[in-house]
């Protein structure tokens, strides 16, 4: 099944509006011509289809789901959640406690961030001291649960639930009573990042994919984006690039190396957008850097700015935190109240050249969660906690 996608900027749509025709040579018969014809129309509809997801996943959203049962917050008035971001240095990190705070705020329930470090054991230190404070809920973001297990669990042992952001569910560690995940839809924005290069490409595209190794959760939404070539762009050569982001210094010369021994490159898609700029070094020690464009996802601010500043940067993927942070206040209720913890609306936005100037490039928009619809998700998510 195609799975709906991205955005496409004006050179997308101009390789798109050339027709991918067959020609017939003398000696070519009737039914051979109808079914080059036919195979060619057929190209051009699924490329049609691709630009028509591209283009949806470029526009604003009317309006957002929430759940419709109500659940009772009140027993956790005057009580501390327990934030761990991978690292708080990280401003999309920052972003998702900070929407997270502003909703538990509404029903008296406070928010303690804990900066994990980017280090096991500093995560793990982290744990230890929400457990400590007799944390009413733990809310880790980004974190595999294979790289605290013991404080998760532990935690998860002493009554207090855990919710884990940002990663793909566990098989082996599935939610239940004390545990839940609140997903980002990450493979669907580093897919879109895919379907735009296709689109942009008119569908022969030579690509350059960072594939993150750092967690399991990193690696399937890598894979994401090679599935939507395999399905979408035939006749794209896609050469994946092992980068981690605990060997950020040797991100260049890989990349480097990558373009150097496929010198067609066009495209780098890059992950995550964190991963930009030691992409970008790698870029410029090649000899075509100036025709190779980058794609990227978990956009922030600056790489917004970025792209429209006309750099290489040329496609980027919002994440909706500000309804992500509201629906993961929701999680902790309900997994507190023993209810089900549903799935979530989380959305994204691709931007590129083409509709970046329909936004405000500030941190206040940023934070108002204005890139990707209306709001007033926030109300209808409060009534359900008996605020209004």
């Amino acid at each position: 099944m195609r799975i709906r996608r991205s955005t496409i900027g004006s050179t997308g749509a101009a390789v798109l509006a050339v027709a991918l025709l067959a020609a017939c040579s003398p000696g070519t018969t009737a039914s051979d011509s109808e079914s080059a014809s036919g195979a060619s129309g057929a190209a051009d509809g699924a490329l049609a289809d691709v630009q028509a997801d591209v283009e949806a996943a470029m526009e604003p959203r009317d309006s957002f789901e929430v759940p419709t049962e109500p659940v009772d917050p009140s027993a956790l008035a005057g009580q501390t959640v327990y934030y761990i971001p991978l690292t708080a240095q990280n401003r999309v990190f920052q972003l998702y406690g900070e929407k997270i705070g502003e909703a538990l705020d509404t029903v008296g329930v406070d928010l303690q961030v804990c900066d994990g470090g980017a280090n096991p054991s500093q995560v793990g230190g982290c744990l230890e001291q929400a457990i400590g404070a007799g944390a009413a809920a733990i809310v880790t973001d980004s974190i595999p649960y294979g790289m605290a297990a013991n404080g998760i669990e532990a935690a998860r042992a002493a009554g207090i639930p855990v919710i884990i952001g940002n990663q793909l569910p566990s098989d082996e560690q599935p939610a239940d009573e004390t545990l839940a995940y609140v997903n980002a839809p990450t493979s669907e924005m580093v897919a879109t990042v895919a379907d735009w290069m296709t689109v942009d490409s008119g569908g022969d595209a030579t690509v350059v994919l960072q594939k993150v190794t750092d967690n399991p959760s990193t690696v399937a939404f890598a894979e994401a984006g090679e599935e939507a070539f395999a399905e979408n762009c035939p006749d794209c050569t896609v050469v994946v690039n092992e980068v981690s982001a605990s060997n950020f210094p040797l991100i260049p010369s890989s990349t480097s190396a990558a373009i150097l021994s496929n010198p067609d490159t066009g495209y780098v898609l890059s992950e995550f957008e964190v991963f930009v700029q030691p992409t970008i070094a790698g870029i410029q020690q090649t000899p075509n850097a100036a025709q190779i464009e980058i794609g990227t996802a978990a956009a922030s601010l600056d790489g917004l700015q970025q792209l429209a500043d006309d750099q290489q940067l040329q496609a980027d993927v919002a994440q909706n935190f500000r309804y992500q942070g509201w629906a993961t206040a929701d999680a902790i209720f309900r997994l507190v109240a023993g209810q089900e913890v549903p799935e979530y609306d989380v959305s994204y936005r691709l931007f590129t050249p083409a509709n970046i100037g329909d936004i405000e490039l500030t941190e206040e928009a940023q934070a108002s969660g204005e890139w990707f619809g209306p709001t007033d998700y926030e109300q209808q998510f409060a009534a359900l906690w008996g605020q209004n």
